[in-house]
Formats: C-alpha cells, structure tokens, sequence
C-alpha cells in the first residue's frame, strides 16, 4: 500500500521541476539533490561515448530530415520556434541554444537535399476576394524564414508590393507571385479578382517575379 506523504511529497516534486522547465529550461542542482537516487558522475571515458552517440544521432537526424518531406521539415522549424522561450518566461541559455540547434540541424540538412524545385505546397489559405481579402495582407508582412510562397491570382489582377528591394508587379492567372523567406510585401486588389497563397519548405517551381 502506497505512503500518501510519498505520493504527496513526489507530486510536489514533479510539479516544481515541470515548473522550472517551462520557466528557465530545465531542473536545477537542488532539484536534482532532492531526488532520492544518488545520480554518479559520469567518467571520462563515458562521456567521451555519450558525445559520440550524441554526435552519431545528429547526423542521423540530419539524413532523416534531407530525406524527408517539406511537411516534416516545416513541423521541425515549427518546434525549434515552440521551444524558444515564450512571452513572459524567463530566457534561460539552454532553452536559447536548445532551438537554435534545432534550426541549425534543419538547415545543415538543406544541404543535402535534393536540387530540385518544390512542386507540391505543404498549405494555401483560402481563396480570398477583393472583399475577404484579409488586412494583414493588404499591409507589410512577411513568410517565415525557410518558407517560400506563391501568390496565385484565379481571376482578375493583383498589386503585389515588394518592400525590400523595392518593386511592384501586376499579378494575374499568366502571372504568379514569388515570395521569398522572410521578405516584406504587400498586395492590393486591381477590382474585382480571386487569389490564395500557397506555402512551400523549398523553393517552388516558379519564375521569378
């Protein structure tokens, strides 16, 4: 039969070292102390092998994600950006570094994808109007980094403003849009007219605009 002081006293413990991790990025020393088994420091000699196998299984991932498809490696950007410290928790270093190594890995692994040109979105949004078009468009935004879009005028014409390097292009059914990772850009409505956007993890099969 379970001592409910255990239970309680290993509750608590659990919470408090759940709550250090989403506050600063892992368990401190105390935390690890109050544990009831004596963890032995590692010899040399194993953490040389612990460095080994850590080196061997990133560069498992690295063939795993070149290999993979653009969903998969969106879903990896995506969670190296989660695990980044969120607004109002504090910034601990091994959370910090914990996400640029992730991103670090995805994009090592770029180099060893194939040459090829994207030719299937990983997601559009919906078709907009001159009327649905949302606000957020209509102003400066921009794609994440690693990410690529298409703007695909159905009918009519659109405006499509580059902000940086400068430029404006009328975009219509013969003439599609190319956005670049992480480049400002707007678009406006020339009348009536239907539109989406697709989004690729690689650059897609489109002349640039």
């Amino acid at each position: 039969m379970s001592d409910p002081d255990l239970t309680f006293e290993t509750t608590e413990l659990r919470q408090r070292v759940l709550s250090r991790w989403e506050n600063e990025g892992g368990a401190t020393t105390e935390m690890a102390v109050e544990s009831s088994a004596e963890v032995p420091e590692l010899t040399n000699a194993e953490l040389v092998h612990l460095r080994m196998r850590v080196i061997a299984l990133e560069n498992l991932m690295i063939a795993v994600l070149a290999e993979g498809s653009d969903q998969q490696r969106q879903l990896a950007l995506d969670m190296g950006g989660y695990i980044a410290p969120r607004a109002g928790a504090t910034q601990h270093p091994l959370t910090v570094q914990a996400s640029h190594h992730m991103t670090d890995l995805v994009h090592r692994a770029d180099h060893f994808r194939a040459a090829t040109f994207a030719t299937t979105p990983y997601k559009s949004t919906p078709v907009f109007d001159e009327v649905t078009l949302p606000a957020g468009l209509r102003k400066e935004h921009r794609t994440k980094e690693g990410v690529w879009g298409v703007i695909q005028v159905l009918e009519g014409r659109l405006l499509y403003r580059v902000i940086e390097p400068r430029s404006e292009t009328i975009l219509d059914p013969e003439h599609p849009g190319l956005i670049h990772p992480d480049q400002p850009h707007s678009v406006e409505p020339l009348g009536p007219m239907r539109m989406r956007v697709d989004f690729y993890a690689r650059p897609p099969d489109v002349p640039p605009t």
